[in-house]
């Protein structure tokens, strides 16, 4: 009686563990399919920052505003600091950036001038 008691253990324990081991199948798939769908949506922003839309960004780098306003670096600078052209500096980044408006702004104050 003990024999069958322990056969019966066994093949109740043989049931769960192929029950598990289905389960852990179909979380791997799910698995495999997550990871699938997260490398396609990173390859569509890839393809999307490198074919920026035509339409311009808010925000200006120096670069752009020394280009827009035909100046030097230090003459931006110098705009800065008298507070004629408000920058903008993203915290953990050295670079300062500019408010396409500010720069508009300042654009059409100094044709007026």
């Amino acid at each position: 009686m003990k024999d069958i008691n322990s056969v019966n253990d066994i093949q109740e324990l043989l049931k769960k563990q192929k029950a598990f081991m289905k389960n852990v199948m179909i979380m791997q798939q799910k698995l495999f399919e997550i990871q699938a769908r997260i490398s396609e949506l990173t390859l569509k922003e890839i393809e999307k920052s490198k074919n920026p839309k035509s339409t311009p960004s808010n925000i200006l780098t120096s670069k752009d505003v020394m280009s827009m306003l035909e100046i030097s670096s230090s003459t931006l600078y110098r705009l800065q600091v008298q507070s004629k052209l408000p920058s903008k500096k993203i915290e953990g980044r050295k670079a300062v950036y500019f408010d396409r408006k500010d720069v508009m702004d300042y654009l059409n104050g100094k044709d007026k001038k």
